[in-house]
């Protein structure tokens, strides 16, 4: 049984939250999950999670055992609070309280980065990119369509802007689930264009997008996150990692960090990575 008094201190938090923390406010529990729940402020959400799992961009882990004591206990729609750098979480009548104050920051901001054609070609993460059967395991190509639009995207001399407004909005909010394939395939094209471009013009088209349509809770947040220059743990050592001379084993790893993220978000979002680097290195 959940205590008055546990208090969680020790674990790790995204930089973004100061973004969306940044005064005393009132929420509630968003939804909860078998190994995570989200609380939601002001229509942002935080993502709860256990120490050892890659840190959402906008998200905190804390250790396991606290993390399963309060998934026994709480339910969606369950009231919580942010006041004076802590959240406090109504918990079957009982108030668990995370110290966003005591614990470690970690920087999930993207750095911009140099981009060599022969170094991207030559990368092992790269190369294993291009290996995966992205039109039988990812879920954002449904017909020659979207098949041939991607091609125009990659190869694209004139009206630039006019494809890439196309993009985005065919694939905005596309697919199912809690990340449609579509958003998490843009995704994927903003995290290119944002380390390795002097462009912002999947930004900015996205943006425009996004003030006027709707998409999921998630996919929201996610957005959110990356428009401000900010990506979930995983990305980021994986991008961070495309620039340059990366070990075979190494390069597996961060792949496979990606590729198990979500049922095919992973999967989906490296597409639109790979789709973006083909385009900068034509």
């Amino acid at each position: 049984m959940i205590s008055n008094s546990l208090e969680i201190e020790y674990g790790v938090k995204s930089n973004y939250l100061p973004h969306i923390l940044n005064e005393n406010s009132v929420g509630n529990i968003h939804s909860v999950f078998q190994t995570s729940f989200n609380l939601v402020f002001h229509d942002q959400l935080v993502h709860v999670g256990s120490l050892g799992t890659p840190v959402s961009a906008f998200g905190v882990n804390i250790p396991g055992n606290s993390l399963q004591q309060l998934l026994n206990r709480i339910s969606a729609g369950n009231s919580v609070r942010y006041e004076d750098g802590k959240i406090m979480i109504d918990a079957s009548n009982h108030e668990a309280k995370i110290k966003l104050d005591k614990l470690s920051e970690v920087d999930l901001r993207l750095s911009r980065l140099p981009i060599d054609r022969i170094d991207v070609k030559n990368n092992e993460i790269f190369r294993l990119i291009n290996q995966i059967d992205f039109l039988g395991d990812s879920g954002v190509i449904q017909s020659a369509k979207e098949s041939s639009m991607l091609n125009e995207f990659i190869f694209a001399q004139s009206d630039h802007k006019k494809v890439i407004k196309a993009i985005i909005e065919h694939f905005f909010g596309r697919g199912i689930g809690l990340t449609p394939s579509g958003d998490d395939f843009i995704s994927g094209l903003i995290m290119a264009e944002s380390c390795f471009s002097d462009e912002s013009s999947c930004r900015e088209e996205l943006s425009e997008f996004l003030s006027s349509h709707s998409t999921t809770d998630v996919s929201r947040s996610y957005y959110q996150c990356l428009l401000n220059g900010y990506v979930s743990e995983s990305f980021k050592h994986l991008l961070n990692n495309l620039s340059g001379t990366v070990e075979i084993a190494k390069a597996r790893r961060l792949v496979k960090n990606v590729t198990n993220y979500g049922h095919t978000s992973g999967i989906d979002t490296l597409f639109g990575i790979q789709v973006a680097l083909k385009k900068l290195i034509q």
